[in-house]
């Protein structure tokens, strides 16, 4: 699947390579999200349980009809 409605921040890159998140993981959490709710200053996170016992969340913030990732991380 190619997306063309998010752009990855320098800082998403380097956080998802440190946690070995693939774009792929990435694109999947942004199309089929598990739970959506708000974070500060205006961010929404995406959680999406990739397979069992790897759950991904990404932070992103939306400007002109783009999602800015801004990190993406492995959570419990």
């Amino acid at each position: 699947m190619i997306r063309k409605d998010y752009i990855l921040a320098d800082h998403a890159k380097l956080r998802m390579k440190e946690r070995n998140i693939s774009v792929k993981e990435l694109e999947e959490v942004l199309e089929y999200p598990d739970v959506t709710y708000p974070g500060r200053r205006g961010v929404t996170n995406i959680v999406k349980e990739i397979k069992k016992g790897r759950k991904v969340r990404v932070t992103y913030v939306t400007e002109r009809k783009k999602k800015i990732i801004i990190t993406a991380m492995l959570i419990n």
